[in-house]
């Protein structure tokens, strides 16, 4: 495992050897969905010299007792000398072979520009294309594109002491802390979630133990009281450089508690710029992000989709040779993203 972290570590990730070492731990050992890290390694000469880790979470059809394990394709990485020789295709093929009685579905929503047509070739199919919603200036957005045109990475210490830490504490209703309440928040996920029958990722308070302790991430966790009980909370993911914030987690037991908790972000103005994935929001959660000022177009996503086009969902069975049947779970078909509830929190690399 050593060899492989310092792998990972020299080709796709960033960091020292300690964090990325603490991050394989959190991701692959520690899964609470898996007996063993679920990868596939390469060797060649006793060297490691390819890894394919594949990131397990929990999910239920429309009860909560009718839960299916499913893998994201997760950290893949290929030694410079042994890539464009098909390894990582090769690696994906005896995935399936391995983990097809373990796990039914293969869900991918992190796959990079590049690596899609591989995915492609392994058979899976597109349930969409992903793209942020955001509230944020026109001058913020030309700021953002300038920068990555001259591939400059803003830092933290570029911004002034007032701007780079969040508040925490009781504000009112609002309840801003730097740790998750994995009671309250495991309660308020399965308020609403019986009705209708849909793919929905199992957040107990097993998940919201674990989940959050992603070394790599930072996150506010916001909660909203009434009564002097949790109805609602958001869960931010703050960027490395405090000017952005990105919403991957959320739930209410009342209506309204989201939207004060946004107005609550707006009031205190700790970032430049919040963004929630267009695959989190349904019709009527939109309407409480519009009438806050997000856009689901704007120059930014603009340019990103000219520049780089957005990236898609991908699904498919984990067994490589699949019949009609293997499409389905239970009577869902995964081909259908009508089928799905996402949050941006499922994803591997959040």
């Amino acid at each position: 495992m050593t060899e492989v972290v310092r792998l990972l570590g020299k080709n796709l990730w960033r960091g020292d050897g300690e964090q990325n070492w603490s991050y394989f731990k959190w991701k692959y050992h520690d899964n609470p969905y898996a007996n063993q890290p679920l990868a596939v390694i390469a060797s060649h000469e006793r060297s490691i010299v390819g890894f394919r880790g594949y990131f397990a979470t929990s999910w239920y059809l429309g009860s909560n007792d009718n839960r299916v394990v499913i893998l994201e394709p997760a950290d893949t990485v290929v030694h410079p000398e042994h890539r464009r020789n098909g390894l990582s295709v090769a690696m994906g093929n005896f995935a399936m072979d391995q983990f097809a009685a373990k796990c039914s579905v293969l869900l991918n929503t992190s796959a990079g520009k590049n690596a899609i047509p591989g995915y492609l070739r392994l058979g899976f199919v597109s349930l969409g294309k992903k793209a942020y919603y955001r509230r944020s200036s026109f001058s913020r957005d030309v700021s953002v594109i300038w920068r990555g045109v001259l591939k400059r990475q803003e830092k933290e210490g570029d911004l002034p002491a007032s701007r780079r830490n969040v508040l925490f504490g009781e504000f009112g209703d609002v309840v801003v802390s730097k740790s998750p309440g994995e009671e309250d928040m495991s309660r308020v996920a399965f308020s609403k979630n019986e009705l209708p029958a849909k793919i929905r990722l199992l957040q107990d308070q097993v998940f919201f133990r674990w989940r959050f302790e992603n070394p790599k991430a930072r996150y506010v966790f916001y909660f909203y009281r009434q009564a002097d009980a949790i109805v609602g909370y958001l869960v931010m993911l703050v960027s490395n450089d405090m000017r952005q914030g990105f919403i991957v987690d959320y739930g209410q037991e009342r209506d309204g508690a989201i939207g004060e908790i946004l107005d609550h972000i707006a009031k205190m103005a700790e970032f430049e710029e919040v963004n929630i994935l267009n695959i989190s929001v349904d019709d009527h959660l939109w309407e409480t992000f519009k009438s806050r000022e997000f856009k689901k177009w704007g120059l930014h996503r603009l340019v990103k989709k000219i520049v780089f086009n957005e990236q898609p969902i991908l699904v498919r069975p984990v067994k490589r040779q699949c019949s009609e049947d293997d499409w389905f779970l239970g009577d869902l078909d995964i081909r259908n993203r009508a089928n799905w509830e996402f949050k941006q929190i499922c994803q591997d690399n959040v």
